[in-house]
């Protein structure tokens, strides 16, 4: 698996496992288990960033530099492991070695990094945060009317999911505010970028969903 800005990838797979629980897990069991995990990412996240701050010259040179960052790969890298340790990748010698290939400083980089897209992620969190419970309600409202076409179980099921789905963005939320936050000049130098950076993140997003799809099966398909 390439580097693909992997801290996010272990969000997103967090999130992405709350939909699909395995045979022996219950909808509320998966929902809890995968929030514990974001909550442990988060953590991880806040404690490397510590006070660092960036500014534009920061986001241009992520920009800049990440499709070369997203190829060199992560040899470290465990595709088992979701939690985040970024004392592991800054002892990657290969890391090491393309920082410094590009006269970088490999930790304050990294930092830098880490809080630029972070942040963003936060934003992007909070406001699909604020927008799930209306489309839960929204979903809700579809399946009390086709109740008598579904049966009660089937009804029952996915009302429990549904219901189960609107406590974890709550949660989602709470959780997320808790990610760095752009400061205001911060938030300048994302402004002057975002939409570009914005693409190359959708872009990991697209990439690391479909190339995970193997993980749940042939029939299944991603929402």
């Amino acid at each position: 698996m390439k580097t693909r800005m992997w801290w996010m990838c272990a969000i997103a797979l967090v999130l992405a496992g709350a939909a699909w629980p395995a045979a022996a897990q219950s909808q509320e069991d998966v929902l809890a288990e995968s929030h514990k995990t974001l909550e442990a990412i988060v953590v991880e996240v806040k404690d490397f960033v510590g006070d660092v701050r960036f500014n534009e010259a920061d986001v241009v040179s992520l920009i800049e530099l990440w499709e070369e960052y997203d190829e060199f790969g992560q040899a470290i890298e465990d595709d088992d492991e979701e939690t985040v340790d970024f004392d592991e990748i800054l002892a990657d010698p290969e890391y090491r070695q393309w920082a410094a290939s590009h006269g970088l400083d490999a930790k304050d980089w990294l930092q830098k990094t880490v809080r630029i897209t972070m942040t963003m992620f936060r934003e992007q969190m909070l406001q699909s945060a604020v927008l799930a419970p209306q489309q839960i309600e929204q979903q809700l409202e579809t399946i009390e009317q086709q109740r008598e076409q579904l049966g009660e179980e089937m009804y029952q099921q996915m009302k429990q999911m549904m219901e189960a789905s609107a406590a974890m963005s709550k949660k989602i939320a709470e959780t997320a505010s808790e990610l760095p936050e752009a400061t205001a000049s911060e938030m300048v130098a994302l402004d002057s970028h975002r939409d570009q950076l914005m693409m190359l993140m959708m872009s990991d997003d697209e990439e690391d969903e479909y190339g995970y799809e193997e993980d749940y099966g042939e029939d299944e398909e991603w929402d």
